[in-house]
Formats: structure tokens, C-alpha cells, sequence
């Protein structure tokens, strides 16, 4: 019995020795500790802490066409149905990604700049559907990428997005479009259409970007502002939702090498006239 315990011991060893060197099997994580001020809760202060562990998965066949995946630990059950996580493949084609994927818009648009160690809820909104698979298809050629998008086709929540991006020298603008067959209006998200915008350009050690979204007769939008110097960066941001209630905050992140750093932020919401506030240190492995 002890001989068999041990050699099956030695098996299980050998086959993680072996998964961990293989080339094509990559894990690597994020972590992050620190300290949370929120003035609409009765215990205005409380800890912070996360750790999370990703998979990427990666081949390439015989002709060079690559194909691979990506998903966390906890999201191991969603990725297997399609929900969490992604798979892909690319060539000279552009690249073909589903699962949990952004919207053509979201993908070609993007956000403003946050801050905060633990985000500070300053993003824009996109239609999306996120209890089926979606796939996405980019192609890039020199400054310029387009991206189709497209929701679980059998589903009676169709979603189909477009969006394009170019980017010269210290300059970027992007476009999208996205509509939802049956999404009705909210209050704080698009309608059923919704066309984004972006843009920005680094000027020296500052990079100003600008995003926005219409949807009927709503509009959101923001800006922000980054300022590197050393190995500090501070960033300033505004942001109105569909709701026209408007946010604000400051933070800077200070990197202190070898993947980890500090991060603060501090941020007001008209919408519930609250303030929010972390601090702590981001470590990525």
C-alpha cells in the first residue's frame, strides 16, 4: 500500500512538474491589500484584499494559424460554458475571439482613465450581454484596427456592434456603433443603439483622453488627465453617466518595481453625494 500511495504521489508531482514547464500553459496573477473609506456606509472605513490567478493557454499549428485561451481561476465553470473567459484564433486574418469578449464598441473605444485601487466607478457603459457567448473579430493593418462584434445568434437578445480605431504618433481617435433588439432604456445605460467616441494624445509627460456616448436622447462622456513623472503617475478625471450625474476624482500610483505598486484614489458621486476613497498596494505576477 505504501508503495503505491508513494508512486502515486511521484505521478501527480511529475504531471504538475510537467504542465508548469510546458511552454503553451502560462499562469500568472494579480493581487492587492489596502485600506477602503466609503462616507454612505455606517463603518465608514474597512479592509481591502484580493488574489486571483490567471491561465493562458497558447499553440500554434503547422501552417502558423495560432489559437489559444484565457480565463481566472474563479471563473473556471463560466469559462467552460462560454461565459467567462475567452478563446481564440488568429492569422494573417486578424484574430476571431468568443466567450466573454467586449463589444466591437468597447473594444475600439475604451474608457478615461480611473483611479483608485479598486476602481472608483468612472466607466463608460456598453451594451452587452453577459449570460451567453459572444465573439468578436478584429483586424489591424499599420494605425489602423477595425472590430466586428456579435452576441449568441440564437439568442432572442440580439447584440451586433462595429467599431475602428487609428492611432498616429502620440495621437489616437476611435469610433463605434452597437445596437441591442431588445434592450430597453435605463436609466444609468444605453438604449437599444448607442454610437461611442474617443480620442486622445500624450503631449510630453501628459496624456489627455476623451471618451463619450450618445444613445436617443442621452449622453455620457468624460475626460481625463495622466501625468507621468518618474515612476509616479497621477491621474485627474470627469465623468457625466446617462443619469447626468457626474463623477470626479484625483489618484497617482507610485511603482515600486518588480510588479507592485501603490495606489490612492479618491472620487465623488453626485448621483448618491458620496465620497469614496482607497489605498494600498497592486501587485501583479
Amino acid at each position: 500500500m505504501k508503495k503505491i500511495l508513494l508512486a502515486s504521489t511521484a505521478l501527480v508531482m511529475t504531471t504538475g512538474i510537467a504542465a508548469a514547464d510546458n511552454p503553451n500553459v502560462e499562469l500568472s496573477g494579480d493581487a492587492e491589500m489596502g485600506v477602503m473609506f466609503d462616507d454612505s456606509m455606517a463603518n465608514e472605513w474597512s479592509f481591502t484584499s484580493e488574489a486571483t490567478v490567471g491561465f493562458t493557454l497558447s499553440g500554434e499549428t503547422d501552417g502558423g494559424l495560432q489559437f489559444g485561451a484565457s480565463f481566472d481561476a474563479d471563473e473556471a465553470v463560466g469559462a467552460a460554458g462560454g461565459t467567462d473567459g475567452s478563446v481564440f484564433i488568429s492569422g494573417a486574418f486578424g484574430r476571431l475571439s468568443m466567450g466573454d469578449v467586449d463589444s466591437a464598441a468597447d473594444a475600439a473605444v475604451g474608457d478615461i482613465s480611473g483611479v483608485g485601487l479598486t476602481g472608483l466607478e468612472d466607466t463608460m457603459a456598453y451594451l452587452s450581454n453577459d449570460t451567453l457567448p459572444a465573439a468578436l473579430y478584429e483586424y489591424s493593418s499599420g494605425g489602423f484596427s477595425v472590430y466586428l462584434g456579435a452576441d449568441q445568434i440564437s439568442s432572442s437578445d440580439d447584440e451586433w456592434s462595429i467599431g475602428a480605431a487609428y492611432s498616429a504618433g502620440n495621437y489616437s481617435f476611435a469610433a463605434g456603433f452597437e445596437k441591442d433588439t431588445s434592450t430597453t432604456a435605463t436609466p444609468t445605460g444605453p438604449d437599444d443603439e448607442h454610437f461611442a467616441l474617443s480620442g486622445s494624445g500624450t503631449f510630453g509627460a501628459v496624456t489627455l483622453t476623451a471618451a463619450a456616448g450618445f444613445s436617443n436622447d442621452n449622453t455620457q462622456g468624460g475626460v481625463s488627465l495622466d501625468y507621468v513623472t518618474g515612476p509616479t503617475t497621477v491621474t485627474g478625471y470627469y465623468f457625466h453617466d446617462f443619469a447626468e450625474d457626474a463623477n470626479y476624482g484625483l489618484g497617482a500610483e507610485y511603482d515600486l518595481g518588480g510588479g507592485a505598486a501603490l495606489v490612492g484614489g479618491i472620487a465623488h458621486y453626485e448621483a448618491t453625494d458620496n465620497t469614496l476613497a482607497d489605498f494600498g498596494i497592486s501587485m501583479s505576477f
